[in-house]
């Protein structure tokens, strides 16, 4: 007895020693085995397991944030594996995937795994014929076992019972259908591709099948409402959705109330009920109830030293939930004198206290501390947050959904040589650390991240209820949607064989380019918005000539409208003014010119005058005076006939004209008696 105590103590001491487990997942669904703590939901949990069992086939379907994966992991498997779902056999093996980019892909993966197949490959292929491939491929694994057949039937019955106890019932889970349509890959213009097509045709006919035959294989879907009517694109999936729905309900009030003691209390820890009551009266009616809830109460359990203090108002004030000044006296004492020595960016985040706004808090206080990470700028930081969210997210027919994308797209999407994909995955693994868990993977799950790594948002309540992120999301659809127009622009310029004709007019032109200056679109993000038809080598190529044509097409543009940019620019009294000063100074510089031209001419008829006054003086010689008029000539201020004409005396024409020649000769003249005779 004293041995069973000791043990018993040493076991309790060992829990103790244990890092404290929080009995609220924020906003990740709960598991398998967290399904303790999964609680309100017991007679729903009991609805479903009756209507799976029945038709062997359920559509989970409600509003975001109404709990229906956590139905299916932490109700419906536990349930089923418990005993409550009675089937052929007693194990079960479960089957999920998420349709993502590659639901035939994830299918195959899910179902090779579960079935102990080696090659994923020869599964995708099997399923890939269709109809009743996947009762096939389960009928041909170790799991399944014929109870009818000749060889079974000849078997002892330790035999029998040894080869039931090896043998398994499947269920297969399609989690989150609704990415069969959000994902271009599998859903575009309206039609599914044929790999959704594929598998949503597999699913069906497994059910099918397994009704009619009695083959212990169970089908869980799980979709948002919202989605419903556009499965009329699946042929039969409309009629198995009216033939076996179960719309997820809302909680009420005393369901409510175990969703968040109940929890405490299995865990060891205690949470105060004026809290409880807190909490339920801050509820509003809406989308993200639950993930608000989970989220705020996992803050609070953190702040309450993770569990170790009773959870109260006062915790609840610390993560934003509501006022410090309602507090009661020594709370609210006790609450400044925390809220005083937080960094004043941290104090920002609690402008507007609320249950829906913890999560817009929280988010916000860790986008503060990835700001400041020490291995890139906080502009960096920055933009690698803005640009990755942006990537993880997406509006679908005015719908904010989930995008997944690879650690290595987004970075090529940032498009800065300096951060490569560790740098960016060290900036966003704040939102990736226990307790925060915003982004997938978790660090506890994948410490860290390789090129190859998927991110994806938790869950949908971040891009509504985290004002960044809601901004970010409209912001990156209001331009991809200005794309689309350039885009339209752009191919009827290329079409049209680059003519000056299709140029943008200058509104248009104004516009687009002010949105490139501003999204800076890079080969990658356009690339992103491409067909799925198209390879990556394609996308790339594709994304290029789409880039270098857009880049020619604003610039002719531009060219076309430069002079009337410069009157919209500088306004036509301006221009006016500017034109008016420059014909004036080339006006003034025109009459400047004239008038030194004019004083110049003046100034060489005095010379000209002076000149044949001294031809004709007797005082000066004939060689001197035949030198001066060479000169004259020379300067072409005179020219020979002139000269000769203005000589009074015959014959002193003649010694003039002689004297001028033989002047002109020793100058190198060759010609002088042409200029003799023309005088």
């Amino acid at each position: 007895m004293m041995n069973v105590e000791c043990r018993s103590v040493k076991i309790y001491r060992a829990m103790q020693e244990q890092d404290p487990i929080c009995p609220y997942t924020g906003l990740r669904p709960f598991t398998e085995d967290e399904s303790l703590y999964f609680k309100g939901r017991d007679e729903h949990i009991d609805q479903a397991t009756k209507q799976l069992e029945k038709n062997k086939f359920i559509m989970l379907t409600g509003a975001s944030g109404d709990g229906k994966s956590s139905l299916v992991y932490a109700g419906i498997i536990p349930n089923a594996k418990a005993g409550f779902l009675r089937s052929q056999f007693s194990n079960w093996v479960v089957a999920d995937f998420r349709p993502e980019r590659d639901p035939l892909g994830n299918l195959s993966h899910a179902l090779a795994k579960q079935l102990g197949i080696a090659n994923e490959n020869t599964v995708r292929t099997e399923l890939s014929h269709g109809f009743s491939a996947l009762v096939d491929v389960y009928k041909a694994s170790s799991l399944y076992l014929d109870t009818v057949e000749e060889d079974f039937s000849t078997l002892d019955d330790q035999q029998k019972s040894k080869r039931k106890r090896t043998a398994a019932n499947l269920i297969i889970i399609a989690d989150q259908f609704e990415e069969f349509f959000t994902n271009p890959e599998n859903f575009h213009k309206g039609a599914p591709s044929q790999e959704a097509g594929l598998v949503t045709n597999l699913l069906l006919e497994t059910a099918r099948i397994a009704l009619e035959e009695k083959l212990p294989i169970y089908v869980i879907v799980t979709m948002r409402s919202d989605f419903i009517g556009q499965c009329a694109s699946f042929r039969g999936l409309p009629e198995a959705i009216g033939f076996s729905q179960f719309f997820v309900p809302r909680l009420n009030r005393t369901q409510l109330q175990e969703v968040i003691e109940e929890p405490a209390t299995l865990s060891g820890n205690k949470i105060s009920r004026r809290l409880t009551e807190r909490l339920i009266y801050d509820m509003v009616e809406g989308t993200d109830q639950l993930p608000i809830l989970q989220h705020a109460l996992n803050q609070i359990w953190k702040m309450a030293n993770e569990g170790r203090t009773e959870m109260d108002l006062l915790h609840y004030a610390m993560v934003g939930g509501m006022n410090g000044a309602e507090l009661q006296a020594k709370e609210a004492v006790d609450f400044e004198k925390w809220f005083r020595v937080l960094p004043a960016n941290i104090q920002a985040c609690y402008n507007q206290p609320g249950l829906q706004n913890v999560l817009n808090t929280h988010a916000n206080k860790l986008y503060n501390f990835a700001l400041s990470n020490k291995e890139v700028s906080e502009a960096d930081a920055q933009q690698v947050i803005e640009t990755a969210f942006k990537c993880l997210t997406k509006i679908d027919n005015s719908r904010a959904v989930r995008n997944r994308m690879t650690l290595s797209e987004i970075t090529a999407v940032i498009n800065r040589p300096h951060l490569d994909h560790k740098k960016v995955g060290q900036v966003l693994s704040v939102f990736r650390e226990p307790g925060n868990t915003l982004l997938r993977p978790f660090i506890d799950e994948v410490s860290e991240l390789s090129k190859d790594s998927v991110l994806d948002i938790t869950h949908e309540s971040l891009i509504r209820n985290w004002e960044n992120l809601s901004q970010w999301a409209k912001d990156e659809f209001n331009s991809y949607t200005t794309y689309l127009d350039f885009s339209q622009q752009l191919n009827r310029w290329i079409d049209s064989g680059k003519s000056n004709s299709f140029l943008l007019y200058i509104g248009p032109l104004t516009f687009f380019e002010s949105w490139f200056e501003k999204a800076k679109p890079n080969t990658e993000w356009i690339a992103r918005y491409l067909g799925e038809e198209l390879d990556h080598a394609q996308q790339q190529a594709t994304a290029s000539s789409i880039l270098r044509n857009s880049k020619e097409f604003l610039q002719r543009s531009a060219r076309k409208h430069a002079v009337t940019r410069a009157v919209m620019k500088y306004g036509p009294r301006k221009i006016a003014a500017a034109l008016a000063v420059v014909a004036f100074i080339g006006l003034s510089s025109f009459a400047f010119k004239t008038y030194l031209d004019r004083r110049n001419v003046a100034v060489l008829e005095n010379i000209k005058e002076q000149s044949f006054s001294l031809f004709n003086n007797p005082k000066l010689s004939f060689a001197n005076r035949a030198t001066l008029a060479t000169e004259q000539i020379r300067a072409n201020i005179t020219t020979m006939p002139e000269v000769i004409d203005n000589v009074k005396d015959p014959l002193e024409k003649i010694v003039m004209a002689n004297g001028i020649a033989t002047s002109l000769i020793f100058e190198g003249r060759t010609e002088p008696a042409r200029e003799i005779a023309e005088a």
